[in-house]
């Protein structure tokens, strides 16, 4: 484990002295293995529970919406009958006047609460889209390390058996055969743990969409992302669902500012009745207005205006991150990227070849049996920490496309 993260290390090292910040416009998109993984991902958001529930808080604020769209008073209907020394019918309607529009102010909150709840759709269905890719990141590049783990133990088995027939010729000691036999059993842990660190990847996709994913998992090897200039980078962190949810959030306070005020203020009840007392006709007209001397309901205003400064500040506070997390995201990949396409170049194809070649020269004498074990495990190594590398390129892309809300685009437009 020291010697992989050592060689990892160097690989970093290496390609940051050698134009790590190279520009994103070198490596193009493996658009078909994204899609695929998009699509696998997309197809768990769709029997998402979550999801599904986000869904349905947006139906319930649309019925929400249509319920302001009516009347808010409805009439009131009073009947009178009294049987004394004399007989008394009445009949009477009465409605209470929004005098102060108070059924346009609640809408305009509803309105925004909709928009609001189709704001945490999108948001919730872009952070979960994100955290199955980065699940299926892990399958992918656990998948890879258990293959290269089964690749090393090939490598030793054949490697052990070959040290036991020159240990019979007599060409190498008891001691090379001995140190062969425990660079095997070391390769056979290190598989058990791989294929341990694969089950746990799997388990946590299988906990985020309730399914492991029927085929193999492969990255992407080239991924791109155009910068975008500062003035840019601000206009898109305002529009990311995460931004905007939180500006519509202060939108319904301030709305709510105009539906508290106008709520407070009193409407008059209009009324009519008809009726009979004996031989008499009755007619009565009706009019009511509560006074509101003892309590104007001020505060509540005042509470609703400082409702509506928070959740500005917080919206403020969110833009702020997500714009940071823009610019990290954006250097982190920068830096991965070109590494990345160094490794691709110049480091991968010489490992292909290499195992082949530390076994001839081991056969032929020219290496001992610990330089054949000692640069066998570096090469692997090596190639392990190229293997993991894929991984944080992966995991690098994820996080522009999230703080981003690119990965919105790649999504179902349907939903």
């Amino acid at each position: 484990m020291k010697i992989s993260s050592c060689v990892r290390a160097g690989i970093l090292t290496m390609g940051f002295l050698n134009g790590a910040w190279a520009t994103t416009t070198l490596l193009s998109p493996s658009t078909e293995k994204i899609h695929i993984l998009v699509g696998i991902a997309d197809q768990a958001l769709e029997a998402s529970p979550d999801i599904r529930a986000a869904q349905t808080a947006v139906e319930a604020a649309r019925m929400r919406l249509e319920a302001t769209t009516r009347p808010l008073n409805n009439p009131e209907l009073e009947a009178e009958a009294e049987h004394t020394d004399i007989s008394t019918y009445k009949l009477g309607i009465s409605q209470t006047i929004d005098w102060h529009d108070k059924r346009s102010a609640l809408e305009n909150v509803s309105h925004s609460q909709l928009q609001a709840a189709q704001q945490q759709l999108a948001s919730l269905r872009l952070s979960k889209a994100v955290a199955l890719l980065e699940a299926l990141g892990r399958i992918g590049t656990r998948s890879a390390i258990q293959r290269l783990s089964q690749r090393r133990s090939d490598i030793l088995v054949r490697f052990s058996t070959l040290a036991s027939k020159r240990h019979a010729a007599g060409d190498i000691a008891q001691a090379e055969l001995e140190l062969a036999r425990l660079a095997l059993a070391e390769a056979r842990m290190q598989y058990a743990q791989s294929r341990a660190s694969l089950i746990q990847a799997n388990s946590d996709y299988l906990a985020l969409s309730g399914q492991i994913p029927k085929q193999d998992i492969i990255l992407p090897e080239s991924l791109s992302i155009d910068f975008p200039s500062d003035s840019e980078r601000e206009a898109i962190a305002r529009q990311h669902p995460k931004v905007q949810v939180d500006l519509l959030k202060a939108q319904i306070a301030k709305n709510q500012i105009v539906a508290t005020d106008r709520e407070r203020r009193a409407d008059p009840t209009l009324g009519v009745s008809v009726g009979r007392e004996d031989d008499n006709n009755l007619v009565a007209l009706r009019f009511s207005m509560p006074l509101q001397v003892r309590n104007n309901y001020q505060s509540s205003v005042d509470a609703a205006r400082y409702d509506a400064l928070q959740a500005e500040q917080l919206a403020q506070q969110t833009y702020w991150q997500l714009r940071a997390q823009m610019i990290s995201a954006e250097e982190r990949y920068a830096v991965i990227s070109g590494v990345w396409k160094q490794w691709l170049s110049q480091g991968r194809s010489s490992l292909q070849k290499r195992a082949q070649l530390l076994e001839t020269l081991w056969r032929a004498g020219e290496i001992s049996t610990t330089d054949y074990l000692l640069q066998i495990q570096q090469t692997l190594d090596t190639e392990a920490a190229g293997i993991e590398l894929q991984g944080d390129l992966w995991n690098a892309w994820l996080a522009w496309m999230n703080s981003s809300a690119a990965l919105s685009n790649w999504l179902n437009p349907n939903d």
